[in-house]
């Protein structure tokens, strides 16, 4: 019978002849039913191609894993790939093949093509396959769950966007799959490279007919099949003793594909949100471009053959690397490292550049107009979420010298020492609020909030264990000095001192107000009208109450300005006059004219009184009296 080293000759022939002779009998059947790639701007090919070859590379590589799996050896391979998880396997295939073949020949929306991914992905989930151990310990199942389906949609879409020139998907689908057997190797599952084995001959017979000038295409079938077999592959080659370090070695294997999906994603989500803000007009990110790598390559003049093949290289040496850390294991941190520099450098100096020029303009974008996704989605949170956990790892290490274990014991404390503050900053008006404009009254809440939630994770830390509740105590208060100074001083550096003054008149504007105001404008005059009410009334309370502001900047809708709420812009100031009883607006802002005419329309309409403040200079003309000039004066303002 065969020995061990014709186990693998035999699956790689099977696997490679099945694909070969195949992939032409696909690519008739495609331009007999009219599945075809014409050229177009995204498509650089010469003449119509078949497209759908993946239909094929499926059937070649259920058969190897077939033959693999059930063919009676003579001395059986160690592994865990066996007959039960072929047939999981084949079934969840399938499922992500009726979903490509669809694609293929008639389209389908994108978010019905995920839920297909996903059920594909849940479905290995749901048979066994897991992430396991997360810092030795075990995974809740659903968050178990959770990860396998997120991480094969990942590597099912990032061969799925790289499959856009001759031979490259399934190119680099080989280099990747040499690196996943090669680490399964290491680690002694000799039985499990059957499966790759196969997988590396039916893509090699494919790769015949693909390689530029290709005759068919793989399709979303083949780039989908290929993304989901490697992803369920890779999984295996996590070592549950060393999640971190081992999980670097499948993103660096299947490294190109990953990149050039997180480049994607990342320019296509700045895109969107700079089309949104400037023109107002929404834009998907998974909406197409022509700025993958290999467009970008093709447009600095190299030809297909040679974009292709620098990107093998490129996925080689990931491949390379990833196969150094799994073999030398107490260096491996050290590997990583310096690969994860040299694969920074490089990302951002040469291929960047575009992801870089945009998420600037976003940046300067966001500066000038300041935005929830400026502000509140980006800035705070992260600020706040850094020093609380970096304060509690701070203390442990320094102070209370926990050194033993430290990684796992600091990830375990993050839920009850930082979740309770950021939870509690997170459910109030903290990231809503535009702190440069802020009240000192909103200062006076988030002070209240910090300390509630360090309250919060006292009493926690206490329920779950007593018996150290002084040393509780003590990391309480060492939290507090450490990391509520920065976070406070993050929100009053702007505003604090300036605000007392409308914070003192704030304490009895409401006591039997008989005029009820809008303020029109959010900007510095704004600021200085509220300081002269503030001490105005401190001399001379004038019983009128202000309800908030309205303005044209739609970024600062909703938001707390100055301590008052914007309550909308010019459209929105019929309906808020009926709401809040509104009888006055007073224009703290330089309008246009055709804003100035509105709100006069507006004003008439509604029979509300229209005054405009400005502390502007104004030049008194020496040759009339004084009190005629004071009466041209108020004239004007109102």
């Amino acid at each position: 019978m065969f020995g061990n080293f014709d186990k693998y000759i035999m699956v790689f022939l099977t696997g490679l002849v099945v694909s070969y002779l195949l992939t032409p009998v696909v690519k008739s059947m495609a331009f007999r039913f009219g599945v075809i790639d014409r050229p177009d701007a995204r498509r650089p090919h010469q003449r119509p191609t078949a497209r759908g070859g993946g239909v094929g590379l499926f059937i070649a590589v259920q058969i190897a894993c077939f033959l693999a799996v059930t063919f009676p050896w003579p001395n059986k391979l160690a592994g865990e790939f066996g007959f039960n998880w072929w047939w999981h396997f084949a079934i969840a295939s399938s499922i992500l093949f009726v979903v490509g073949v669809i694609d293929d020949v008639r389209g389908m929306k994108p978010l019905i093509k995920l839920a297909g991914q996903a059920l594909a992905a849940l479905v290995v989930s749901l048979s066994g396959t897991k992430f396991g151990l997360f810092l030795g310990y075990n995974l809740p199942a659903p968050l178990d769950h959770l990860l396998v389906v997120i991480w094969l949609i990942a590597i099912i879409n990032a061969f799925n966007l790289i499959d856009g020139l001759d031979g490259l998907a399934s190119g680099l689908a080989i280099i990747s799959a040499v690196g996943l057997a090669g680490i399964l190797a290491m680690q002694h599952k000799a039985g499990d490279v059957l499966i790759l084995v196969g997988f590396i001959g039916a893509c090699l017979g494919f790769l015949r007919y693909n390689f530029h000038p290709a005759s068919i295409f793989l399709g979303d079938t083949g780039s989908m099949f290929i993304g989901f077999t490697l992803g369920v592959v890779s999984l295996q080659t996590l070592n549950k003793n060393s999640f971190i370090i081992s999980f670097t070695i499948p993103m660096l294997v299947l490294g190109v594909p990953i990149y050039d999906a997180v480049l994607a994603i990342w320019r296509r989500a700045v895109r969107k949100w700079i089309s949104e803000k400037t023109h107002g007009v929404k834009r998907g990110i998974m909406q197409p471009d022509l700025e993958h790598l290999h467009h970008r390559m093709r447009f600095s003049g190299l030809s297909t053959q040679r974009v292709a093949m620098y990107l093998y290289v490129i996925n080689g040496t990931l491949v390379m690397v990833g196969l150094l850390i799994a073999f030398f294991q107490s260096q491996a941190a050290g590997i990583f490292l310096i690969a994860l520099l040299a694969g920074v450098y490089v990302l951002m100096r040469h291929l960047a550049v575009i992801e870089l020029r945009e998420t600037g303009s976003a940046f300067l974008m966001g500066l000038r107009r300041p935005t929830n996704s400026a502000v509140k989605s980006l800035l705070y949170p992260f600020w706040d979420m850094i020093w609380l956990s970096g304060s509690l790892a701070l203390i442990m290490w320094v102070v209370e010298q926990k050194r033993v274990d430290f990684w796992h014991t600091w990830f375990f404390d993050l839920p009850v020492w930082v979740t309770p503050t950021f939870s509690l900053l997170a459910i109030s008006r903290s990231y809503v609020t535009y702190w440069p404009r802020a009240r000192l009254r909103d200062v006076i809440s988030i002070i209240f909030l910090l300390f509630g939630g360090i309250l919060f994770s006292l009493g926690l830390a206490l329920l779950v264990n007593p018996s150290e509740s002084r040393e509780s105590i003590y990391r309480a208060l060492w939290v507090i000095a450490i990391s509520h100074p920065p976070i406070i001083a993050s929100r009053v550096i702007y505003r604090c001192i300036e605000e007392l003054a409308i914070w003192v008149r704030g304490q009895s504007e409401h006591s039997g107000a008989t005029e009820r105001i809008l303020l029109y404008g959010c900007g510095t005059r704004a600021q200085l009208f509220l300081k002269d009410c503030a001490a105005t009334n401190a001399k001379n309370p004038d019983r009128r109450v202000i309800v908030g502001f309205i303005d044209d900047e739609s970024a600062l809708h909703y938001q707390w300005t100055y301590g008052y709420l914007v309550l909308g812009g010019t459209k929105e100031l019929p309906h808020l006059i009926s709401k809040w009883k509104i009888n006055r607006i007073i224009v703290v802002a330089d309008l246009l004219p055709e804003s100035w005419k509105t709100i006069r329309e507006i004003a008439i309409q509604e029979r509300v009184c229209l005054s405009e403040w400005f502390p502007q200079e104004h030049e008194i003309n020496l040759a009339k009296s004084p009190k005629s000039d004071i009466v041209e004066t108020l004239h004007k303002s109102a």
